[in-house]
């Protein structure tokens, strides 16, 4: 029966692997062939109703010229988005999935202040590419 179990969670492992990675190439493919000519995606609420931008602004477009290999055009959209917390989310993929695969869970807690750092920095990025003056300037989308 301990037999069975391990090859049951051996098979759920490869088959969430599998589904994330799935989830991966999708994302890539929206972004490279569908993403500028797709209608359904709202504006950003808050730039509509405020002018400002929010820290997330710019973020799809960062997307898709990181599916299309302009990294540097990417970083134009939104550096916070390109340069934090893409990476931050694929090391946290990768341990997500080095856990799984050696039998060691999924991923240990989140430090709250780790949190709380990501939180402000959010926070001081939507404030400072606000700012309509050099060098700040360069931070909006």
């Amino acid at each position: 029966m301990n037999n069975n179990a391990e090859k049951n969670e051996k098979r759920k492992t490869a088959m969430t692997a599998a589904l994330a990675f799935a989830g991966a190439v999708a994302v890539f493919i929206f972004f490279r062939f569908l993403y500028p000519s797709v209608s359904w995606i709202p504006a950003c609420a808050f730039h509509s109703i405020t002018g400002l931008h929010c820290p997330g602004c710019g973020g799809l477009r960062a997307m898709h010229a990181l599916a299309n290999g302009r990294f540097a055009e990417a970083a134009g959209h939104n550096a916070l988005f390109v340069l934090i917390l893409i990476p931050l989310g694929a090391v946290v993929a990768g341990l997500w999935f080095y856990r799984r695969v050696t039998g060691r869970g999924g991923l240990p807690p989140f430090p709250s202040a780790a949190a709380w750092f990501l939180v402000a920095l959010a926070v001081i990025f939507a404030i400072l590419r606000n700012l309509p003056f050099f060098p700040f300037t360069i931070l909006a989308p």
